[in-house]
């Protein structure tokens, strides 16, 4: 799993392999600066915005506890204010919340280290100012001003037991902000409330400290993506000249940027190139000028032949020198493929085919062209006829027939030139297309084959950004299929 994994990616392009090492760098270092910030936000709301709120009420708590019981009310009336408000309570009654255990054991802490000892302590968030804050006096239940004991409560709360039945904290407020609210439970059986209004806490996700990391991810991330990409498109050209580099083609030098090395690797192509385009030049110059400077011995050697006795030597010999002819003529046809200045035209194929064939009926061959759809194809066609007619000559030669047909497959245009003579052995289908390559039997020297017809034949495919593959019919007979991909079709 994890090897295939590893050549899924070896296989991605040097701007898909960038990218992935971007993302993946930024992606850990943002997740532990989040973390960070996490941490850093809630040691930040305890020490800052909780911890005040726990020892302001451990010290109310402490000095309650001192208070005699008859004037606590007045206490705590006295403390309370619109920020920190405070309630004694005969008997609390407690809906359901959320409770903070790190409320609880902060203040259960704050309260040992003072020196008190309570009953039970409660502690949670509230969502925000609810609307028991602002309630009217019940005169029925105690005398006084909207804070204390007396003044909680509103007429629609029923009374427990002669005590009140405390706020329900956990209602949604008018007002933004937070509230810690906390009951604590006095030796005297009293409860002892308080509501603190706190700085706002943001979601985790919609704090601004985050939501500024988040930004600078997306701007860092697409910062490193475009200058990947820039560092890599260079790359992207250098690989589409080198598989577009044709020797018959002039080449325009690639333009050398990006960094230091890829403009090395640049250089060292565009040197490359000219200095295949010049070996292959010069090759093709040496085939040219041996090719012509056989020509004429062999001429020689014809003319000196037909003096020679007996005549069947004579035949012999001329025989000979014709087939060395040939194949002279095939090394430069083979050689100057690649120099053909004939211009691209967009051609219907199927009416270049149905003209081939009638070329060879007026020279008595048995060929059969069937009816083909339109299919236009870019092509030289200069070559394309050499194509053709050697594929033809060559069913014709070995077959004795040929069949000859254009049709359109599910990715490109197909020539289908098919024989019925005995065919290829399989493992030697790919064989034969490359130079001077015969077969024994039917396919014999004798027959006047040099070994390059099919060479050429798959030179001229390449040529027109075609391939010519060789297969055997399951009737009987040899295959060739010249096939254009859409794209090179139309190019």
């Amino acid at each position: 799993m994890i090897k295939s994994s590893r050549l899924a990616i070896a296989s991605w392009s040097t701007f898909g392999q960038t990218a992935l090492l971007i993302i993946a760098a930024l992606f850990i270092a943002q997740g532990l600066a989040f973390f960070l910030v996490r941490n850093v936000m809630e040691e930040w709301q305890h020490s800052y915005v909780e911890q005040p709120a726990i020892n302001r009420f451990a010290d109310v708590v402490r000095q309650i506890s001192a208070t005699p019981p008859e004037q606590r009310e007045n206490v705590v009336r006295a403390l309370s204010s619109s920020d920190e408000r405070f309630w004694l309570l005969r008997d609390a009654q407690f809906g359901p919340f959320p409770r903070n255990g790190d409320l609880e054991m902060g203040l259960a802490e704050a309260l040992k280290k003072r020196g008190i000892t309570v009953g039970d302590i409660v502690g949670f968030r509230g969502g925000g100012f609810d609307h028991y804050d602002d309630l009217q006096v019940d005169p029925r239940l105690a005398p006084g001003p909207a804070m204390g004991m007396g003044s909680v409560g509103n007429p629609g709360n029923p009374q427990i037991n002669g005590s009140i039945r405390p706020p329900d904290f956990g209602m949604p407020g008018r007002h933004m902000g937070d509230m810690v609210r906390f009951y604590v439970l006095l030796p005297s059986g009293e409860w002892l409330t308080a509501r603190f209004a706190v700085m706002h806490s943001f979601p985790l996700l919609l704090n601004p400290i985050v939501l500024f990391q988040i930004a600078f991810f997306i701007i860092l991330l697409a910062g490193t993506l475009f200058w990947a990409a820039r560092i890599s498109r260079p790359l992207r050209i250098l690989a589409s000249a080198a598989q577009s580099l044709r020797p018959q083609e002039q080449f325009a030098p690639i333009p050398v940027e990006g960094p230091a090395d890829v403009r090395a690797a640049i250089n060292s192509f565009n040197t490359m190139a000219l200095r295949v385009r010049e070996l292959l030049h010069e090759k093709d110059r040496m085939l040219t000028a041996i090719g012509h400077d056989l020509r004429t011995p062999l001429a020689s050697l014809r003319i000196r032949a037909e003096s020679v006795e007996p005549e069947g030597e004579r035949e012999k010999i001329v025989e000979t020198l014709d087939e060395m002819t040939a194949m002279v003529e095939e090394i430069l046809a083979l050689a100057r493929l690649g120099y053909s200045t004939e211009q691209r035209q967009l051609v219907d194929l199927s009416a270049l085919a149905d003209s081939m064939v009638e070329e060879f009926h007026s020279l008595g061959q048995d060929v059969i062209f069937q009816e083909s759809p339109r299919a236009p194809v870019s092509m030289q066609v200069g070559l394309v006829r050499r194509l053709l007619r050697n594929l033809i000559d060559n069913a014709v030669k070995y077959g004795g027939k040929a069949h000859v047909l254009v049709q359109q497959s599910a990715d490109g245009t197909e020539l289908i030139v098919e024989d019925e003579g005995p065919g290829i052995p399989a493992e030697r289908l790919t064989e034969v297309l490359q130079p001077f390559t015969r077969l024994e039997h039917s396919r014999s020297r004798m027959t006047g084959g040099s070994g390059l017809g099919l060479t050429i034949a798959d030179a001229i495919a390449r040529s027109q950004g075609a391939s010519l593959t060789l297969e055997n019919r399951k009737a009987g007979g040899l295959r060739a299929v010249v096939k254009w991909p859409f794209a090179a079709a139309k190019h």
